[in-house]
């Protein structure tokens, strides 16, 4: 079973008419008034979506930005992630240990990139299939398990492939109670696991705690799906444009989707206690 909202949320005539049949109702704040302007009539703005400069909101749709009902790379937060981490850190630099503190903060890109460098080196490497690691931008889809989410060298490993590819995570929830329950369960039960993934709720930033920590801008949340079975996840991997790595545990899900042309990187399940994938990628 699949539960995870549409990777496309801008575009559908359908919304468009579901707000036109709405708008005779009279809004209850100032922030509906201007909702209900902004929809009407016009194409939706994906929360996640950085438009372009010259891009006019009243004017113009968003067939030029979306491609195959997906914001790509370059137009959402996680692209420039780094860059703005980078500047916020400067933005920090105290009066005392400025030169210290700027240095560090200048060292951050580099200090990534040789980190992300290790965990392709573990990808990638001739024990595990060799071949290059696809290039900057392009779409993955991970699979971890939900016992896993909070693990420190999970939450690295994937802020640093989030700040790299335009990642789509899948969570499985086999044995789970709530994947057999009602919907009402369901959704509140993801809706807990995406927000203990992205840290939600939770003080301090990557900025002032120098931790790896995932966040919306990195993975949006709508972006973490949910699925109780393995035929759930070909399926997902199956209906999204243009995958072109697929990160697993699990051999049926990799024949599966070897027979239809995916790329796919087995990982050790590993044990109970730890990440299996944060392990692997960050021995």
């Amino acid at each position: 079973t699949m539960h995870a909202p549409g990777t496309n949320p801008s575009s559908s005539s359908g919304r468009s008419r579901t707000a036109a049949s709405s708008s005779s109702t009279a809004p209850t704040s100032k922030k509906d008034a201007i909702d209900d302007l902004f929809s009407f009539g016009h194409p939706r703005h994906p929360p996640h979506l950085i438009a372009p400069e010259n891009w006019e909101q009243n004017k113009s749709d968003l067939s030029g930005i979306i491609l195959q009902g997906i914001v790509p790379f370059r137009s959402i937060p996680a692209s420039g992630y780094e860059s703005r981490l980078k500047k916020m850190k400067e933005s920090m630099v105290g009066d005392d240990d400025g030169k210290s503190t700027s240095s560090s903060a200048a060292d951050l890109i580099v200090v990534n990139r040789r980190e992300r460098a290790r965990i392709f080196a573990r990808m990638f490497s001739v024990s595990e299939g060799g071949g290059r690691p696809p290039n900057r931008g392009v779409n993955i889809v991970v699979t971890i398990r939900h016992t896993e989410i909070s693990c420190s060298r999970l939450q690295k490993a994937l802020f640093l492939l989030g700040t790299y590819y335009n990642i789509f995570l899948l969570v499985e929830g086999s044995g789970v109670a709530a994947a057999s329950g009602k919907d009402v369960e369901v959704k509140e039960f993801v809706k807990k696991m995406r927000s203990e993934l992205l840290n939600q709720g939770i003080g301090g930033s990557a900025a002032d705690s120098g931790e790896y920590k995932l966040n919306s801008e990195i993975i949006p949340p709508h972006r973490i799906a949910f699925s109780s079975t393995a035929k759930g996840r070909v399926a997902f991997v199956r209906q999204l444009h243009g995958t072109e790595l697929v990160v697993d545990f699990d051999e049926n899900v990799t024949k599966e989707l070897e027979r239809f042309g995916f790329r796919v990187l087995v990982y050790p399940k590993g044990g109970e206690t730890s990440s299996a994938l944060g392990s692997f990628l960050i021995p």
